[in-house]
């Protein structure tokens, strides 16, 4: 088995442009919390890779067939296939996930790959590769403002549809009033959580 044959235990795909950001120190807490259980993963780190998120008429010309010229999509798609859990690291903007994470949903998760086609909706086929998903999202809103909208649309339809059974959104709300205690405590928490642990 070649290096990139083999499977990992998580896939990170993270979505941020600012290296300071709090989004980045939770991707650094989520890597601590894995590496202290020696749980191996491989982060995608989409705007250092360039990912192009805009499905263009000539994704849409192969999009029924599951298919993809994107040497990216590619990518993601065996790492996808070698993960078992996935993790989802992301700013809310304007109330959703930024559109660079939206896209690599749009254009990754494919027929074929992810879902089928029934007649009666989709039949989603990516839990027979990913176990499960962890969302991990900061904004400035109140999480509890945000909670129905984000686990009936990501959680409990995006994810449900492509038939992963076990998922969980993570927020820290109220990041423009918050403290660096604050901060300090939830990223702590959220090592917890990578390394599989009951946060306190």
């Amino acid at each position: 088995m070649t290096e990139t044959e083999k499977s990992i235990d998580t896939l990170i795909v993270y979505c941020h442009p600012y290296e300071m950001s709090l989004s980045a120190a939770v991707l650094t807490a989520v890597e601590v919390g894995l590496d202290r259980t020696g749980r191996s993963f491989e982060v995608c780190d989409l705007y250092a890779d360039g990912f192009d998120p805009v499905l263009r008429a000539p994704d849409l010309a192969l999009y029924g067939e599951g298919g993809t010229n994107d040497e990216l999509v590619r990518r993601y798609q065996g790492q996808l296939s070698r993960a078992r859990h996935l993790v989802l690291v992301a700013p809310v903007w304007r109330n959703d996930i930024p559109a660079m994470l939206k896209g690599w949903i749009d254009k990754v998760m494919l027929v074929g790959f992810s879902w089928e086609a029934t007649g009666h909706g989709l039949s989603g086929t990516l839990g027979s590769i990913i176990e499960s998903v962890d969302v991990f999202t900061s904004s400035a809103e109140p999480t509890e403002r945000l909670r129905a909208a984000f686990e009936a649309t990501l959680m409990d339809g995006t994810f449900a549809q492509l038939g992963i059974e076990h998922r969980a959104w993570h927020n820290f709300g109220g990041i423009d009033q918050s403290t660096p205690e604050d901060r300090k405590g939830w990223l702590a928490e959220v090592e917890r959580i990578a390394a599989g642990e009951d946060a306190a």
